[in-house]
């Protein structure tokens, strides 16, 4: 009978643990806009590879304000297709998320590819242990830039929570 009550303790004992550590997750369901234009905001470093330092703005419009950076690499990962693997911060500068990046990766193809999704594999700041998606289309693409529509669905561990 003794047994019951131990299985009976520890199952209640994980379950708050658990229940604790989901209450000090919080969710950011975002849309920002990142604005690529090929001249001024990449440079290539040898034939396949690029270096980035896209804007990320508030809106689609020349007028919308520009609250970060997306920086990091792209790789043709298939010429075929025009795909590129992406590895990228997405590090905001002003705005409610200023001080906080999001590590981004993924492929990213042409507009006609229709719309695609990247993986997000950590943050910092306010943002920190993020994990989760941004859902993206191109809204724009012509031959001196490249607009996408990005919808950023995380979830995160508040900086202020995380007792070292």
């Amino acid at each position: 009978m003794a047994s019951y009550y131990a299985i009976a303790l520890l199952s209640m004992l994980a379950f708050s643990i658990s229940a604790g550590h989901a209450l000090d997750c919080k969710k950011l369901q975002t849309t920002i806009y990142i604005k690529r234009r090929y001249s001024q905001d990449q440079r290539p470093v040898g034939t396949d590879t690029v270096v980035i330092n896209w804007l990320i703005k508030d809106g689609p419009d020349a007028a919308a304000n520009t609250t970060g950076h997306a920086e990091g690499l792209m790789i043709h990962a298939n010429l075929a297709k025009n795909f590129w693997a992406t590895i990228m911060d997405m590090v905001f500068k002003s705005g409610s998320l200023a001080g906080s990046t999001l590590k981004v990766v993924g492929l990213h193809g042409a507009m006609n590819d229709g719309p695609g999704q990247w993986s997000v594999m950590g943050g910092t700041g306010e943002l920190t242990m993020a994990r989760g998606i941004v859902n993206y289309k191109i809204i724009q693409e012509d031959n001196t830039s490249r607009t996408f529509e990005t919808s950023i669905d995380v979830y995160y561990t508040p900086e202020k929570t995380i007792v070292i």
